[in-house]
């Protein structure tokens, strides 16, 4: 081996020892650690301990190196990686040192964040499993407390109108009108839930449909007419005349929109006025674009509350002793986005609110057919009553319906627990009707219509028309219905009126096949 300077080598990264097989040092760099001759290795660091197992003469020179990668070497003033590399010769051994401390640390640093690239994804998808899972069962829990709420209220408020038919006295008569109040405040709620879980799930769809948008206007200012009336205030509606009699846009969510705002300044106004203004902001081609402002001088809200006033269960101290469910401007804000719409409130401290609303509509470049009335049906002459089935497993809700259609005095009524003991019943006697709650036990209304549609000959069996009804209040139920063989649909809890409404429209339809 030559030598210059006495050194071994020239690289900065390198460090070459010599030692005797008995560990003496005979030559060495001192690139990096400052070790002398004559010293032992094994005294340098523990990790040359291991060549107490190679003995002299047992080796020649044709012998490959042996390699040691990575290994972490220290005196008292150096800290070094290295891969280290032992060629075994006759007399001697050869020790490389390759100082790759930078290179493992950024391998390291690279490695760490590949590391933590990787637990971050893991816990991103962790997250978002958890988060659809959290929404899967929120969505299913509302859509279970929707059902098993709309029941009980079902009777509630259905054994209220009967009892509000009786002769009451004063105090019940005031009774009663509280519990259908509470009742109905109750439904409120529960709608809201729904609501604001389809938009946050998003299978809230917007439906555009034409219809008479002064006629919307006008129920507004009939409706709350009456209660400005009661709690004697000022209420005023003014509409541009050259808005057009009717547009194109989601009625519902309009409705639904216009009536919470409105609904909020009566509660929170209790002298002085309510402006409910519509105005155009644009029109062009068949679109246009109208500002709604609701301006009331109620308590006012606080400027530092306004940016949380759409929160859910958003209250604030004014609202202590006023009813509501906390969700009404929350599904505002978010079906004014839903429609690609605007809001923006301003508001005083005991002066009063300001909501403008801008909303987006299309209107027919033609002239307007007016929309057809509500058509009425009688039912067909007949010397003896018209017998429905009641499908029902809940007691009271059967005693409710009972109660209704005896009341009417054209029905008999017969009443069945499931589909399975409804399909007993149509075949031993004829119906004119059947009402078929969708959710019994054994056969649900969807099966039991299925095989009243699909396994008779009879038509006056197969043929029955038969009226779904649910707790599940929605387009998707009322659809899966239709498509089932049902001739229509009610939602829990129904109007008496609506029930009797659709029972001798199906009744009188058929007489007319």
């Amino acid at each position: 081996m030559q030598y210059q300077d006495d050194h071994l080598q020239f690289n900065p990264q390198i460090q070459v020892i010599n030692v005797s097989y008995d560990g003496v040092i005979k030559e060495t760099d001192n690139t990096f650690f400052n070790w002398s001759k004559g010293a032992l290795i094994f005294d340098s660091h523990p990790f040359f301990e291991m060549l107490k197992v190679y003995e002299k003469d047992s080796h020649t020179e044709e012998e490959d190196p042996i390699n040691f990668p990575c290994i972490h070497i220290e005196d008292d003033n150096t800290q070094k990686i290295c891969d280290v590399t032992f060629t075994l010769k006759k007399d001697e051994i050869t020790i490389l040192l390759y100082d790759y401390t930078v290179k493992y640390k950024d391998l390291n640093q690279i490695a760490q964040q590949k590391n933590e690239s990787i637990l971050l994804a893991k816990e991103l998808e962790l997250r978002n499993k958890y988060l659809l899972e959290k929404e899967e069962f929120k969505n299913s829990f509302i859509a279970n407390i929707n059902h098993e709420i709309r029941t009980p209220l079902t009777s509630i408020l259905g054994f209220v109108e009967i009892l509000e038919k009786t002769k009451l006295t004063f105090e019940q008569e005031e009774l009663a009108r509280i519990i259908k109040r509470e009742s109905k405040h109750l439904n409120a709620l529960i709608d809201d839930m729904i609501d604001l879980s389809k938009i946050e799930s998003g299978t809230l769809k917007v439906v555009e449909e034409r219809f008479a948008f002064k006629d919307l206007i006008n129920g507004f200012s009939e409706g709350y007419a009456k209660i400005a009336e009661e709690k004697q205030i000022i209420f005023e509606t003014n509409i541009d005349s050259s808005i057009q009699e009717y547009l194109i846009g989601d009625r519902t969510r309009i409705y639904q929109i216009l009536n919470n705002v409105l609904s909020n300044a009566f509660k929170f106004t209790e002298e002085g006025k309510i402006l409910f203004s519509i105005s155009k902001n644009y029109q062009r081609t068949n679109k246009l674009s109208l500002n709604f402002r609701i301006e009331d001088t109620g308590f006012g809200i606080l400027e530092e509350n306004i940016p949380y006033l759409f929160d859910r269960f958003t209250r604030f101290e004014k609202d202590k002793q006023v009813s509501g469910t906390g969700l009404g401007l929350a599904i505002v804000k978010s079906l004014v986005d839903l429609l690609n719409g605007e809001i923006k409130v301003t508001s005083q401290p005991e002066k009063g609110t300001v909501f403008n609303i801008k909303l987006p509509f299309k209107f027919e470049v033609r002239k307007t057919i007016p929309e057809r009335k509500k058509k009425k049906y009688t039912l067909p002459k007949s010397t003896t009553k018209f017998r429905v089935l009641v499908v029902e497993d809940e007691e009271v809700t059967q005693y409710l319906i009972m109660k209704v259609l005896i009341s009417h005095g054209r029905f008999f009524v017969d009443v069945a627990i499931n589909g399975e003991e409804a399909i007993k019943y149509i075949e031993r006697r004829k119906y004119d009707l059947i009402l078929m709650d969708l959710n019994t036990s054994k056969i649900d209304g969807y099966q039991a219509t299925h095989m009243i549609r699909n396994n008779y000959g009879d038509k006056f069996i197969s043929e029955v028309p038969i009226i779904g009804f649910s707790g599940k209040a929605n387009e998707a139920t009322k659809d899966k219905c239709i498509r089932s063989g049902m001739d229509d649909f009610i939602a829990k809890p129904f109007e008496q009126e609506d029930l009797i409404y659709k029972i001798v429209k199906q009744i009188a339809k058929k007489a007319t096949d």
